[in-house]
């Protein structure tokens, strides 16, 4: 392919295409050229263009922002499990339509007005809180703007919100819809149940081999091999290039002192707070506690309990109200404060323990010190190794002669499968980013270079094909035991939803249930009422659903959580639910008013894409999420 390229560039072809090349710079400027902005669009909504960058972007913010939630790092393929890609095209082109909507209504906001809230945007204060510059380019460089993109963005996003919160403001929620939800959720339902025990009740007969065989046959796609693929891959990331940085001791000296007051260790203290509904309350309050009434006991006849009162350990920059903050940490331990009339609240404070602050040392924050600064380097080499890599690759050289001048990391992945496995079971790569790897692995071609993997820490990896084995039919006899169990568990299966469906209708024709349930192994168990929420011991989601439609008397049957056996249950009594308290109404409301909400925005983002017209490129689509590729579950990314 390089050589193509290269007989290309030498001919009367490339002259004619740098002719043009060069006319087109004079007529459309050069700007969008040497900013490397790619024309070829995902996806268009009426005259707006959704790049395959803004996308990608747009998928790893939502990504790293969900990891976060969750306290650990979410893969690709879980992402993708849970339809996160489609999730984030479809917000990029609801946001598209109402961007053409005020566009069409001549809305607009003077770049003045857009500056002045930036600047008044919480996420780029400093330390003092005031704007802070280093703040901002932090999180340009974390989004992956530059300024003029960004401001372009938050204009785009304070018109929606203009347009969207115009929408919205009417939306009323009809009083008989709040009872109806209050009666579904608060209805409570005792239910009686029993379990089979499958081993006592269902026997199931050893297999003929005709059968087995016959099993094989009408399921052979269960007994395939799994496609493999010989890998090799160049790492280029951020924690690799880390450690290569040459740092002196002078630089980690003068760094902590520039950045001393980060390595501190703050003061932490366990805050509790009632909050009351004016002075005179929290005063009264005070006055029962000076008296000798517990704290919680005061929080309790106000309507809090524990939770409610348990701020948590906390800095003091954790508390908002800048009024709390300075009394919380000017109490003793154990003390109760006065009544503080903060910003949003009045409220009474107690600290119940006391983590001192602790200053930093240069020796005890050395690493800190040495870790930051080699990461740093590290991401401002990122770009010219990456360019080094690409001319290694341009010259023809195997990415391990690549890794090898460079220092960097390289696997030979003789065999692995498509979900990181080796012949023995094992894990073949095992880096952060592995599954998105093996994955490009799988959509490449033995000798055709494709585009690096973009690491989630910002960095990239190479991967080529050397060698693939593709999918084979593993032969009945090696698979035996196999389809052994697929024919008991089948067989097992189908027994038992007989078996179950006669018992449900016994029980329905009046027989005694504790009689039936004997018959099977079981025992008939009552579970105390309960609200569709909850789930008794015993039952399942799917058992409760039909519990919830039945009517009182009603006998249905549903497959245990194990997959092994069927439980028979009986709606032994409904508790309707009582009248809603004002707290319940008042949840129930801005619950549905939410809902319905975001029921008015789907209305009006479907007009409007309808409207304008959506185009998606599928094939581009399908390249960036690995939709074209051979993964059954065309999930790949």
């Amino acid at each position: 392919m390089l050589e193509s390229l290269k007989r290309w560039a030498s001919g009367w072809v490339a002259f004619f295409m740098m002719s043009l090349l060069i006319l087109s710079f004079a007529i459309w400027g050069i700007a969008d050229y040497i900013t490397g902005v790619d024309r070829s669009a995902l996806a268009t909504v009426g005259s707006d263009e959704i790049s395959a960058d803004q996308f990608q972007q747009a998928f790893q913010n939502e990504l790293n922002a969900i990891s976060q939630q969750a306290g650990q790092r979410i893969s690709y393929e879980q992402a993708r499990a849970v339809g996160l890609d489609q999730r984030v095209l479809s917000q990029l082109v609801g946001s598209a339509a109402v961007a053409e909507h005020a566009r069409s209504l001549n809305l607009a906001l003077s770049q003045e007005a857009i500056v002045e809230g930036l600047m008044r945007d919480p996420a780029f204060e400093g330390p003092d809180g005031k704007f802070s510059r280093t703040a901002l380019n932090a999180a340009l460089r974390e989004l992956g703007l530059s300024e003029a993109q960004l401001l372009q963005r938050r204009r785009r996003d304070e018109l929606q919100q203009h347009l969207t919160t115009a929408l919205l403001r009417s939306t009323v929620v009809p009083s008989p819809m709040i009872d109806l939800l209050h009666q579904r959720r608060e209805e409570k339902r005792a239910i009686e149940h029993f379990t089979i025990v499958a081993e006592k009740a269902v026997i199931i007969p050893e297999p003929t081999e005709e059968q087995l065989k016959e099993t094989y046959d009408q399921n052979k796609s269960r007994f395939m091999t799994a496609p493999t693929r010989h890998l090799s891959v160049l790492m280029l990331s951020v924690d690799g290039i880390k450690k290569q940085a040459d740092i002196t001791n002078e630089q980690l000296k003068e760094s902590y002192e520039q950045t001393k007051a980060s390595y501190d260790k703050p003061e932490k203290r366990q805050v509790q707070q009632i909050s009351f509904k004016d002075k005179a309350a929290a005063e009264a309050a005070k006055a029962e506690i000076a008296g000798g009434k517990d704290f919680l006991e005061v929080a309790k006849a106000n309507g809090a309990d524990a939770s409610d009162v348990d701020l948590g350990l906390l800095e003091r920059g954790q508390l908002i109200d800048s009024k709390i903050a300075e009394a919380a940490f000017s109490l003793e331990k154990d003390q109760v404060s006065d009544v503080i009339e903060g910003t949003f609240a009045t409220v009474l404070l107690r600290v119940t323990e006391i983590q001192p602050g602790e200053q930093s040392t240069f020796e005890g924050s050395k690493d800190q010190v040495r870790n930051h600064l080699a990461e740093t380097w590290a991401r401002n080499q990122l770009q010219t190794l990456y360019y080094k890599v690409d001319d290694g690759r341009a010259a023809g050289k195997p990415l391990k002669e690549i890794a090898s001048e460079m220092q960097l990391p390289f696997y030979d992945i003789e065999s692995v499968t498509r979900d990181n496995t080796t012949p023995d079971g094992k894990r073949a790569l095992d880096v952060a980013d592995a599954s998105a790897i093996i994955t490009e692995g799988f959509r490449g071609e033995v000798g055709i270079e494709s585009d690096p993997v973009r690491l989630q820490d910002g960095g990239y990896a190479w991967v080529d094909v050397l060698d693939q084995t593709p999918s084979t039919q593993r032969p009945f006899e090696e698979v035996q035991d196999d389809v052994k169990k697929l024919w008991s568990d089948t067989q097992r299966r189908q027994k038992l939803s007989a078996l179950a469906k006669t018992l449900t209708d016994r029980v329905k024709g009046g027989e005694d249930m504790a009689k039936v349930a004997e018959e099977v192994g079981g025992s008939v168990v009552m579970a105390p009422p309960t609200t569709r929420a909850r789930l008794p011991d015993g039952l399942t989601q799917a058992a409760m659903g039909q519990a919830f439609v039945l009517p009182q008397g009603g006998v249905g049957n549903a497959e245990t959580s194990d997959g092994k056996s069927r439980t028979v249950f009986r709606v032994a009594e409904i508790t309707a639910a009582g009248p809603a308290t004002e707290a319940q109404r008042k949840a129930l409301q801005t619950e549905l008013q939410q809902q319905l909400r975001a029921d008015q925005i789907a209305e009006y983002v479907g007009a409007l894409r309808n409207r304008y017209g959506v185009k998606i490129n599928e094939s581009a689509f399908r390249r960036i999420t690995g939709a074209d590729t051979d993964d059954p579950s065309g999930r790949a990314f």
